[in-house]
């Protein structure tokens, strides 16, 4: 008898938590919003560095290792002129990953938009960087370069993530 309620109490709470779209970090110096349709399967939200990650549901990576995933990060500065010293520790790192190759069509200076190798898998990766209280602020969208994928569902994904950096913002 005692199963029932909680197994109402586990289905409440996984609704509500995939229907999330409002988040905050540092808290409540960083606000931003997602997709009702993007699950957090990751949050930190004390000490320094603070993030939350996201799977984004894409049919074609289902029953494969391959997910698009997006990530929030922050991190407190002791001041405003720290943050081009992190972002460039930021940029290093991405370097450092298997595969790396910068993306020569990418047109949109605010964004650093590369390639990596993830197992057998190409996957395009766009960094944003963003400053808010002396809080530097990345998102890092990432999805793999599948073939099936329609790209309309690319250009979806692309869409959100700008719409989340846009959403620091506001």
């Amino acid at each position: 008898m005692k199963l029932i309620p909680c197994l109402l109490v586990l289905i409440a709470t996984n609704a509500l938590a995939q229907g999330k779209t409002d988040y905050t970090l540092n808290n409540g110096q960083v606000h931003f919003h997602v997709p009702p349709s993007w699950t957090a399967i990751m949050e930190k939200s004390d000490g320094n560095p603070q993030a939350v990650a996201f799977q984004v549901p894409d049919a074609t990576a289902q029953g494969s290792d391959d997910a698009a995933n997006v990530t929030v990060k922050t991190r407190k500065l002791k001041g405003s002129a720290e943050f081009a010293s992190v972002v460039q520790e930021e940029l290093e790192h991405s370097k450092a990953q298997s595969g790396y190759e910068k993306d020569a069509s990418n047109k949109d200076t605010s964004v650093h938009q590369y390639f990596v190798v993830r197992g057998k898998t190409k996957y395009l990766v766009r960094d944003s960087f963003y400053l808010t209280n002396d809080i530097a602020v990345e998102v890092r969208c990432q999805r793999p370069l599948l073939a099936a994928t329609p790209a309309a569902w690319n250009k979806e994904f692309d869409g959100s993530c700008d719409n989340v950096v846009a959403s620091l913002k506001q």
